[in-house]
């Protein structure tokens, strides 16, 4: 009895090894189903043959790895590749923590377009770029804007656009591969006497060398921004700063924006108002270079990123949601001051007026037929009149028109409940 039923148990076993083999030979056969040989893809591709055999063969495709990449029956995208392009690149160049995991992306290695920057296949360029040096670079960046100038910084000039920026990521701002005064100092050495003469003998090596120069080209000569605050033009740096020999040379010359406000008087009716920045705590030297600029008003950068970078961070979380893709044309644009008043309103949020005057100025014919809006219109939710920005958000919405919601039922049923 005993022995029968061991050599059931035995036999039983025997039957689980071999389905188990089976299995797992089913599950073998599958996975190597998709791996076809590169020959098969040339008879339908013969053109990539050649681009094979180049020198800058992206190394997978030159050893005739086809599959690793792509999948010879199906894919949810293009060119059958097996995942988005993004994340089918980075598994493999995971890249070291200290190359890909820092502060600041590259706009197109975020979103994980590489082949905006890579081909594929093969290239003429290394690392399988699509073109050389700031050829490459200018097909995204504004070339005017950066060597229209007379005067050109050295790397510009020679295309050099990786000898201060990093392409991927980085941990400085404007993707530079060092902190922009150690990325200047890199050349320039501000310890030699013509240097230290240009600079009024002000210790300056510690300051940000982009408050008064422009880092790729500029109209004037040291590459100085195209417009200079007046003191600064007239090289009278005592007028706003303590003298070079005290304790504290690059000290103002007073407290808060009263150094400021000595020369720009009217500005104050602006902070008196019912909203105002500095309300908020902000500083004239916040949003304006007090050296030079080459933005209207002496501002730092461009005005969208001036409002979104330090202060208005839910905004750029908002704007950055490609979901959010309709938006007011003036809002692509970063023009932030078209609306709002830069330093006080008597208006929320800072309009130059009332919402519906604000809005009213562009889209006139908008006021004559559109839902009721103003004193006699009341939000049921709120209780306050309903205006523009009731029903639209201009800072990015999915739905059109900038709509808050869907304009066939749920847009209505926010306020017109059926009761």
């Amino acid at each position: 009895m005993v022995m029968v039923q061991r050599k059931n148990c035995w036999s039983f076993f025997i039957f689980l090894c071999v389905s188990i083999s089976s299995m797992l030979m089913v599950d073998l056969s599958r996975a190597q189903s998709t791996q076809v040989s590169a020959e098969k893809c040339l008879k339908c591709h013969p053109a990539l043959r050649q681009e094979m055999a180049s020198k800058g063969a992206h190394a997978p495709f030159k050893n005739f790895e086809c599959s690793s990449c792509h999948n010879p029956h199906t894919s949810n995208y293009k060119y059958l590749v097996k995942e988005e392009i993004g994340k089918l690149c980075k598994s493999c160049h995971k890249g070291k923590k200290r190359a890909f995991g820092k502060k600041y992306g590259h706009s197109p290695f975020e979103e994980g377009a590489c082949l905006k920057c890579h081909k594929p296949h093969s290239s003429k360029n290394r690392k399988l770029l699509l073109a050389a040096g700031e050829k490459l670079c200018f097909t995204c960046h504004a070339k005017k804007e950066i060597l229209s100038k007379k005067y050109k910084h050295d790397p510009v000039k020679k295309g050099k656009c990786l000898t201060c920026h990093s392409p991927h990521t980085s941990d400085h701002e404007g993707m530079l591969k060092r902190g922009l005064t150690q990325v200047c100092a890199s050349c320039h050495s501000i310890k030699t006497k013509s240097a230290q003469k240009s600079h009024n003998y002000y210790p300056v090596q510690d300051t940000k060398c982009t408050s008064c120069h422009n880092p790729h080209a500029s109209s004037h000569s040291d590459l100085i921004k195209e417009s200079s605050h007046k003191p600064f033009a007239e090289r009278k740096c005592t007028q706003c700063h303590n003298s070079v020999r005290s304790r504290d040379p690059l000290g103002v010359k007073g407290d808060g924006m009263s150094v400021c406000a000595a020369c720009h008087p009217s500005i104050m009716e602006d902070f008196r108002k019912v909203n105002t920045h500095v309300g908020q705590g902000v500083f004239c030297t916040e949003c304006h270079n007090p050296h030079a600029s080459d933005q209207a008003s002496m501002i730092k950068g461009k005005e969208a990123k001036i409002c979104t970078d330090s202060c208005h961070l839910d905004t750029k979380e908002h704007l950055r949601d490609r979901i959010n893709k309709h938006k007011h044309p003036l809002v692509m644009e970063g023009k932030c001051s078209n609306c709002h008043r830069p330093h006080g309103s008597n208006f929320r949020l800072l309009y130059r007026a009332d919402e519906i005057s604000t809005c009213a100025d562009c889209h006139k014919r908008h006021v004559s037929f559109t839902h009721p809006i103003g004193k006699d219109a009341i939000d049921p939710r709120s209780k306050g009149e309903i205006t523009c920005i009731t029903c639209h958000n201009l800072m990015g919405s999915r739905h059109d028109f900038a709509l808050r919601f869907d304009r066939k039922k749920e847009l209505c049923i926010q306020c017109h409940k059926g009761y």
